[in-house]
């Protein structure tokens, strides 16, 4: 019997009028999960493995503009909406240490997969631009009639927020950014990067993985990307977004994030928004540098900057107990 065909299920919350079934990406991973758990483990592996069980069983998927997208909703129903937005070629388990304290702090708090990353479908359409995942965000904030949300945004989720923010401000209460900066444009750049992501990404660390070497991806992010070391736990969510990510999602965002047009709406857009924005900067971080953060943050109208000492790009994961502090924080001021 195939491990699908199994009658290993994982309970799942209640049903809502606009659910849509789960996809056919969480199918297999819940199922792969399940059943490694009824098999003998490692204390460690298990401990592990229940972790990533509890969170699927939060699951729940909604079609957004023709794509079924996997979400997550904790907290009390009446509590400020706070939306969690990813990064490229990551997923929504990357926030997974900051769901639970928020919502004690009683925040709804909102994760969710961008269209082709994690266990959201594919787009067929292919489009993945800050566009479109932006329509994307509008229409879930709509569906779940969350009103004026907070929005917390990591890397390329910053883009998406921005965009949001400026161009619908009734949807967006405030902002807080991690990673995330102006890029100046470079042609030549711009013309090799793409290329450098896709194969990078697509044709070395995607089939590594595949190969359940997760720790050949974590050396690679551990010596460019990274000034801290997380927990194993950690690294294995991390890797596990590479499994899953549409190879096409890499090619066309990484080409659209190089096109000047799209760098300088970040600079016009910036000066557009006038909610309460908080940009948190790695120090060391080597792609979105601090320096470039300030300018952005110089830009807006209500902007605070702040920059987090010995931090690389991988904030969530580096520093996981600051990024709960630094958002009560600055949620609270907002209030």
């Amino acid at each position: 019997m195939s491990v699908l065909a199994q009658t290993i299920s994982i309970e799942r919350p209640p049903t809502r009028p606009f659910d849509a079934p789960p996809t056919a990406k969480y199918v297999e991973y819940a199922h792969e999960v399940a059943t490694r758990l009824a098999g003998k483990l490692s204390a460690r592996e298990r401990r592990r493995l229940e972790g990533e069980r509890a969170l699927l069983a939060r699951a729940r998927f909604v079609e957004l503009n023709g794509v079924v997208h996997h979400y997550q909703d904790v907290g009390p129903s009446d509590g400020e909406p706070l939306v969690l937005i990813h990064g490229w070629d990551c997923s929504a388990f990357w926030w997974h240490h900051v769901i639970d304290p928020l919502a004690q702090a009683g925040y709804r708090v909102i994760s969710y997969d961008l269209k082709g990353h994690g266990f959201s479908a594919n787009d067929p359409r292919q489009q993945y631009t800050v566009a479109g995942f932006s329509a994307d965000l509008q229409e879930l904030i709509r569906i779940l009639d969350l009103g004026s949300v907070h929005l917390a945004a990591f890397s390329l989720g910053a883009f998406i927020g921005l965009h949001v923010a400026a161009h619908h401000p009734d949807m967006v209460r405030s902002l807080i950014f991690f990673n995330f900066s102006l890029l100046p444009y470079n042609k030549v750049a711009s013309a090799f990067v793409p290329w450098l992501l896709d194969t990078v990404f697509n044709k070395v660390l995607r089939p590594i993985e595949r190969r359940n070497l997760w720790w050949l991806p974590f050396i690679y992010a551990r010596l460019v990307m990274a000034q801290n070391t997380p927990p194993v736990s950690d690294i294995r969510l991390g890797t596990l977004a590479l499994r899953y990510c549409d190879p096409a999602a890499v090619r066309v965002s990484a080409t659209e994030l190089s096109r000047p047009e799209i760098l300088t709406a970040v600079a016009e857009q910036a000066k557009m928004i006038r909610q309460p924005l908080l940009l948190v900067a790695g120090a060391n971080d080597p792609i979105m540098r601090p320096a470039d953060g300030r300018k952005l943050v110089a830009l807006t109208q209500n902007g605070s900057f702040l920059e987090v000492p010995k931090c690389g790009h991988l904030i969530l994961f580096e520093l996981p107990e600051h990024v709960i502090q630094i958002m009560r924080l600055f949620l609270k001021g907002v209030r």
